[in-house]
């Protein structure tokens, strides 16, 4: 077991963030309820804090957090973590780059997926926060084995389409990791749009690729 720490007052920053993203990503209609979970890495990088389980998301507060070490001990003193507390175990393991790690269920995304569609980067935005999107076959929720492969399609790209499922969006900081998400979602819909239109839309242009290259970003 983890030590016990007094976290309500200790990493109040930290919940503070993700109290915030819990609320717009219900706003936004990216999960309904306790469908998701959120975490990020504490500043020891050693332990992050998770949703506890059947946490609703906009409905979070300083006792709706648990701690997970890297080693994945549960911290006394704090709730049961969410059941998909190894997805965000296994991408902290595997990005050293990131601290933040979200997980919800948005329709658009799952169901551009379910109807063979890779998502479309159409806007700059797109393109922008998200780069490479990989979707992975139906695993069943809560296992092992579907954080070894979030964990393994981790290694290039920073968004995870999990089949019938949700998402894994990941960042170094929680402002991006939540802006990845919101892009993922606008541009699942716009692909499924294309889709009922029976158009193919103009996609951002190689250039805009290379420029985000030269500069670094």
């Amino acid at each position: 077991m983890v030590s016990e720490v007094n976290w309500k007052k200790s990493f109040n920053n930290e919940i503070t963030s993700l109290v915030a993203i819990g609320k717009s990503v219900v706003d936004r209609k990216l999960v309904v309820g306790s469908g998701g979970n959120l975490s990020m890495l504490l500043p020891d990088r050693k332990q992050f804090l998770i949703t506890a389980t059947g946490s609703e998301l906009d409905q979070l507060d300083q006792s709706s957090f648990a701690i997970v070490d890297l080693n994945g001990n549960f911290s006394e003193g704090s709730p049961k973590p969410s059941s998909e507390y190894r997805v965000h175990l296994e991408s902290y393991r595997a990005r050293s780059d990131i601290n933040t790690c979200i997980h919800l269920h948005p329709q658009a995304s799952i169901f551009a997926a379910a109807i063979d569609e890779d998502i479309k980067l159409i806007t700059t935005d797109h393109l922008y926060y998200l780069r490479k999107i990989t979707r992975i076959p139906w695993i069943a929720p809560g296992t092992q084995a579907v954080a070894d492969a979030t964990a393994l399609a981790l290694a290039d790209c920073n968004i995870i389409i999990l089949e019938n499922h949700g998402c894994v969006v990941v960042a170094d900081n929680p402002r991006l990791a939540y802006s990845r998400a919101l892009n993922l979602e606008e541009a699942a819909e716009m692909t499924i749009r294309s889709v009922m239109l029976n158009v193919k839309p103009r996609l951002v242009p190689d250039k805009f690729k290379e420029y985000l290259r030269e500069k670094g970003l």
